[in-house]
């Protein structure tokens, strides 16, 4: 009998400056389930009968007080926890003040050296941050 895996619909903000890509990620809460104190992706789960896109929409509104559009679909991910589906959207500089962090404790915009020295990444995530840098210049 096969266990029906979680479906997450995850959003990365991302910003190239200097040639470098920053992606933009939420300090969790300690309080958080799951992944307490660490670096995640904004997002969360698709409900039954939702597609990917729609909980992506729903979560951002939810998450940064944003009403998304133009994302882009990068890639769908199945982890150990589930099967991640990747959007991302490239934002100007203003980004931070356009958005209100609702969820976990802040944002963050976080480039390949900062992700490389930072202990609290989650585990399953780091195959898609190695994408995301390797294919977002």
């Amino acid at each position: 009998m096969s266990q029906i895996k979680r479906e997450v619909s995850l959003f990365v903000p991302y910003q190239i400056n200097d040639g470098k890509v920053r992606l933009f990620m939420q300090k969790r809460d300690e309080k958080q389930e799951r992944s307490p104190g660490f670096f995640a992706f904004f997002g969360g789960g698709v409900d039954e009968g939702e597609s990917p896109e729609a909980a992506l929409v729903r979560e951002v509104r939810e998450e940064l007080d944003l009403d998304l559009v133009d994302h882009t679909f990068f890639g769908d991910y199945d982890t150990v926890a589930g099967v991640k589906h990747v959007y991302v959207l490239k934002v100007d500089d203003d980004f931070k003040n356009k958005i209100t962090v609702l969820e976990g404790e802040y944002g963050k915009f976080l480039n390949e050296k900062d992700v490389a020295s930072e202990p609290k990444i989650i585990e399953h995530d780091k195959e898609i941050l190695h994408d995301l840098f390797q294919k977002l210049y």
